[in-house]
């Protein structure tokens, strides 16, 4: 349990200053990210709290793909997750501007880098995933899809989305919406392997 708690929380710490960074970088968000921007900017209030609605309405979406009953605690999940992405923004990243291209594109690949690493280690403590990350695991299984796939067809059905709430779409989010699931992809067999190693490691000791 000390396990699956730490990699839990650490891989939302690094999947939300992913976000930040990819929103930070102004040259695009992330699909879903870029929707709750629209809907932050269209409705006054924050990215954050944006996430969280968004992610409520994918929680019975998933149940629907899925064909199980809604995970509620999903709910918790995507509650954390939007309060640590209010935190990197509004708090630790906001005086951190890129002030020209070669910033802003070192913000973009370093979110990328950190959201797909994030959601690898987090998904792991099998813990109820955001419900974004469970569509592309519920796309994956229902229509039996790599994970790279499924994240790009997620990842689509978001942008759309986007688009219609003028979200923060640029070149960003092709690069995000392209590589963000080769990310989760690689790095995903070497997390499931640390933790099933730490985990064997704790038996032992004990």
């Amino acid at each position: 349990m000390k396990e699956r708690i730490l990699f839990f929380s650490f891989g939302l710490l690094l999947l939300t200053l992913g976000v930040g960074l990819i929103i930070q970088s102004g040259l695009g968000a992330s699909a879903w990210d870029a929707l709750a921007v629209g809907e932050s900017n269209m409705f006054g209030i924050t990215v954050g709290t944006c996430v969280f609605i968004n992610g409520v309405i994918l929680i019975i979406l998933n149940s629907f793909l899925l064909k199980k009953k809604p995970e509620i605690l999903a709910a918790v999940t995507i509650l954390v997750i939007g309060a640590l992405i209010d935190f990197w923004l509004l708090i630790v990243l906001q005086p951190f501007v890129p002030t020209n291209i070669v910033f802003q594109f070192v913000y973009l690949i370093s979110g990328i880098l950190a959201m797909g690493v994030g959601v690898a280690i987090y998904l792991q403590a099998k813990f109820p995933a955001s419900p974004m990350d469970t569509l592309m695991v519920a796309i994956h299984q229902r229509f039996g899809l790599n994970l790279r796939n499924a994240r790009i067809v997620s990842e689509g059905f978001a942008l759309t989305l986007a688009f219609l709430f003028k979200g923060a779409i640029g070149i960003g989010t092709i690069i995000v919406t392209l590589t963000l699931g080769l990310v989760v992809q690689l790095s995903f067999p070497y997390f499931e392997q640390l933790i099933q190693k730490m985990s064997r490691e704790q038996i032992v000791k004990s």
